[in-house]
């Protein structure tokens, strides 16, 4: 499933400010590897809700997600990659692709910079870095609920990234957008379950 948003301009000076913004991408990769922690071996084939990828593929997906944004907020225009990573590995190439997010984001222009993500599709970095943080989240919920663990993620930061995707970084849906429709989960489901069907996960 693709990732790509709608971004809107939102008077929002805490989402351009470079503390919050690396605050909830830390937050969101902490989780994320949490997650990452609880996967076993017989999980790797196991589908997950970001179709088409199983759980190795979803894996290799994150990292590389975070290499491309990163990659971008640092001005390269390299479309995203996915190489094969040995799953022994998993867990250092996401700390160290974390790790180097993190100090891209921490430069002293990174917020302010233009960042093109795709041909016509250029963005404040702030932005970026928002969507950094919130599809390592997806990415968090994808996974656990692939690999049967509990999919109440990070309650606070669910919240958090839940108003910035209906407020800030709004979903393009539609023939010509990259989600699909939301789907809305039983009363009472985690705020990491109503964030995904947000995204177009079905819930």
């Amino acid at each position: 499933m693709n990732q790509s948003p709608q971004l809107h301009d939102v008077d929002d000076g805490d989402l351009r400010d470079a503390g919050t913004v690396i605050g909830l991408f830390r937050r969101s990769a902490s989780t994320f590897r949490g997650v990452l922690d609880g996967v076993r071996t017989e999980h790797h084939d196991r589908a997950t809700p970001c179709e088409p990828l199983d759980v190795a593929e979803l894996v290799v997906k994150t990292i590389g997600h975070q290499e491309w944004t990163r990659s971008a907020i640092e001005g390269h225009s390299s479309p995203p990659t996915y190489p094969h990573i040995d799953p022994r590995d998993w867990a250092d190439r996401f700390d160290q692709s974390a790790d180097a997010m993190v100090t891209t984001l921490s430069e002293s222009d990174a917020m302010r910079r233009t960042v093109t993500l795709a041909a016509g599709l250029t963005f404040p970095g702030h932005d970026v870095g928002l969507l950094a943080a919130r599809n390592t989240f997806q990415f968090s919920w994808d996974l656990a609920t692939a690999t049967g663990q509990n999919t109440d993620l990070n309650p606070t930061l669910a919240v958090e990234l839940l108003e910035i995707s209906r407020t800030h970084l709004v979903p393009q849906r539609g023939p010509n957008g990259f989600f699909g429709p939301e789907y809305v989960p039983p009363a009472g489901a985690p705020t990491a379950t109503v964030l995904a069907g947000y995204l177009g996960r079905p819930v």
